[in-house]
């Protein structure tokens, strides 16, 4: 992780772990058949913070109504992106061997936001297109759209990560409100 909060997840290599560890680079094949195999499993990890840091900041506001909930939860995803750059990057570079659907890696980032989108509509929330499964996906593509903007001209007025986290958080605000 620190390789990649100091460098873009394409210099990401075998080698350049097994620098950073101290140690040969054959020592790393113990734990991993090649650099692919590394990859992924530094992708699984990344989804994992993600998810958590969704999860955390879905809970300090609990008590909230579901939309709430789902602003902070959208909210951790910008700032994880817009503060972990190669990190969120690498999220989006790589294809995921046969785990590609929901259930796979991303489940940790995308599974609560269906269940705050869920909870939104039973409690006879609108949601923005058909079903939850839907407002899920349009929901997470909204923002890593916009942050992959911002990632594209970061000096840009507006591209800031604030300015970011408050246009998705308005914009959420906007497609789910009654």
């Amino acid at each position: 992780m620190r390789i990649l909060d100091r460098s873009p997840g394409s210099q990401l290599s075998l080698r350049t772990v097994a620098k950073e560890a101290g140690v040969a680079a054959p020592s790393l094949y113990r734990q991993f058949d090649d650099a692919s195999a590394m990859l992924r499993e530094v992708e699984r990890e990344c989804w994992r913070q993600l998810g958590l840091e969704m999860s955390a900041a879905a809970e300090q506001v609990q008590e909230e109504p579901p939309l709430s909930r789902l602003q902070e939860q959208l909210g951790a995803y910008v700032r994880y992106a817009m503060q972990r750059p190669s990190r969120y990057q690498l999220l989006f570079a790589t294809q995921l061997s046969s785990d590609t659907d929901v259930d796979g890696p991303v489940r940790p980032a995308y599974r609560p936001v269906v269940e705050t989108i869920e909870s939104h509509a039973r409690s006879g929330g609108k949601l923005p297109t058909a079903d939850t499964a839907s407002s899920a996906i349009l929901t997470i593509s909204l923002a890593h759209g916009r942050i992959a903007l911002a990632h594209l001209a970061p000096a840009r007025p507006g591209n800031s990560a604030p300015l970011v986290e408050g246009f998705i958080r308005e914009t959420l605000g906007r497609l789910f409100a009654d």
